[in-house]
């Protein structure tokens, strides 16, 4: 067996990091064909633990700060001398400098996280640019109107991991904020991107902080014995030009090994000047493969918006096609009843000694490990994982049940708010994986009226994935479409039912 220290990790993920920093530090031009870039945001930040006066300022003198490359949690070196649940909590300040890419002076400009531990004030050139707090979700802003289009930018941010963190607006602490099952591995712990648009573009799936919802792919009219379903893309497009613009979606669906499968297109849709609209193409595919249990077959869908026949944007997402049912008691995939069976793991998902910040091969061997044991399911405690477990599923063809954030018990008033609004982002960021069947409410029962507030949820945002939406202990709900034992499953119900713990 090969041993790996943390210093090969930190050496070999900086090491790719890198490489793209140097690119974007020297401002590679984005060249006129491509319509749509996006940057490894990881490399070359500046930690700095505890707090310090006046760390959000351009001109402040980071240079005896120590340098880091994302993902990066700031008190991760712990874990080799003290038990997770003791793991040291405090103020920590990120900062990095950048400069645009050439050609990019009349472009949209976003920063994407993919989530921070636990709440992070963030900082433009000096300026504050927004707040995120609940430790769970990815986030993004967008900075186009606060950046140095020819100079130097300096990002910085402040972030606070103390257990006892409370929501600024309500004066609340979270819920899920909890040392039973949520190690807290504190800092920019998840992967950070830039994204660069033109002023027509397709949103990214990101709510809270920018409105948008993103590409909702999906599958419907499936024949599982001849292979084939119709393929559907909802495109949320924003246009932040002075003028209309006469719109054409063009989708290219791209298999595992490269090759273009299908090009469809949508019909041409007038977008308003400062509107935003969802347009949809759908076409019905031959010789599919299915997505399923071991099995992560994934697709590469390019959607590409056209204006006068010229590609003026382009999103790529990675999805897979499945069809599922939930009745008489069962669980089906691809028209085959599935006993659920496999593990309960920890959202952190963290290595001994290594923790959260791992590189993403190491989540496909992790992942993989549950499938070559004859699991089927991870179901997530309590909290929504990261976009790299979740993303390590679909490709290692391992079922999900991706939870909100909770702790042992339902809730109401301001802590109850904070669950449904991550549910909403959760569903909104992970919709497009195949591999998330289930959406968790809760992990104890919840009331009948909040159960409902679930499912409105996935009916609004998710409508045609699916997926069912259930709780633990709601058996004898008439509302859930799923419930769970915590130790065993050896009782009748009219919805599915599945061992929710300790099923290994």
């Amino acid at each position: 067996m090969i041993k790996l220290s943390k210093i090969a990790f930190l050496k070999a993920w900086a090491g790719f990091g890198i490489a793209v920093y140097l690119i974007l530090s020297a401002g590679a031009e984005l060249r006129a064909q491509e319509s749509r870039m996006k940057y490894n945001f990881n490399p070359g930040w500046k930690i700095y633990v505890g707090d310090t006066a006046g760390a959000e300022r351009p001109d402040f003198d980071d240079r005896s700060w120590k340098t880091v490359s994302l993902p990066h949690a700031w008190n991760e070196d712990e874990a080799f001398k003290v038990i997770i649940n003791d793991l040291p909590t405090g103020i920590a300040w990120y900062r990095k400098h950048f400069r645009l890419p050439k050609n990019s002076n009349d472009k949209k400009v976003f920063l994407e996280f993919e989530g921070i531990r636990q709440a992070g004030e963030f900082y433009l050139n000096g300026k504050f640019i927004g707040r995120h707090e609940n430790g769970v979700n990815a986030f993004a802003f967008d900075i186009s109107d606060e950046l140095d289009r020819q100079g130097d930018n300096v990002l910085a941010v402040r972030i606070d991991n103390s257990w006892d963190y409370r929501e600024k607006a309500t004066n609340s602490r979270y819920q899920w904020s909890d040392k039973n099952f949520n190690a807290n591995y504190g800092g920019i712990n998840k992967n950070v991107w830039l994204h660069i648009t033109n002023k027509l573009y397709q949103t990214l799936p990101i709510y809270t902080t920018l409105q948008t919802q993103g590409v909702y792919i999906y599958a419907r009219d499936f024949d599982i014995k001849g292979k084939s379903a119709t393929v559907v893309v909802e495109s949320q497009v924003k246009n932040e030009n002075d003028r209309d613009q006469a719109v054409e979606l063009e989708i290219e669906l791209i298999d595992k090994e490269g090759k273009s499968v299908k090009v469809f297109k949508g019909n041409t849709e007038t977008i308003a000047a400062g509107q935003m609209k969802t347009i949809v193409a759908e076409q019905k595919i031959d010789d599919l493969h299915f997505w399923s249990w071991g099995y992560g077959y994934l697709y590469t869908v390019k959607s590409r918006l056209k204006i006068d026949g010229k590609v003026v944007d382009e999103a790529s997402v990675q999805t897979g096609f499945r069809k599922t049912a939930f009745k008489d008691g069962m669980v089906y995939l691809n028209d085959r009843v599935l006993m659920m069976k496999g593990y309960a793991q920890r959202s952190t998902n963290e290595w001994p000694a290594v923790g959260l910040s791992v590189p993403a091969w190491l989540s496909d061997y992790s992942n993989g490990l549950m499938v070559e044991s004859n699991a089927n399911l991870v179901r997530w405690m309590h909290i929504t994982p990261w976009k790299q477990d979740v993303e390590s599923c679909d490709r290692v063809g391992l079922i999900q049940a991706l939870p909100a954030g909770d702790s042992e018990a339902d809730v109401t008033g301001t802590r109850w708010n904070q669950r449904v609004q991550v549910m909403r982002d959760a569903i909104i960021y992970n919709r497009n994986s195949p591999s998330v069947i289930f959406y968790e409410s809760g992990n104890e029962a919840i009331s009948e009226e909040h159960m409902a507030e679930m499912k409105a949820l996935r009916d609004q945002y998710d409508p045609h994935g699916g997926r069912a939406a259930g709780s633990r202990e709601m058996l004898d709900s008439k509302v859930a479409e799923y419930g769970g034992e915590m130790l065993y499953i050896n009782k009748s119900a009219d919805i599915p039912v599945w061992a929710m713990e300790y099923s290994r």
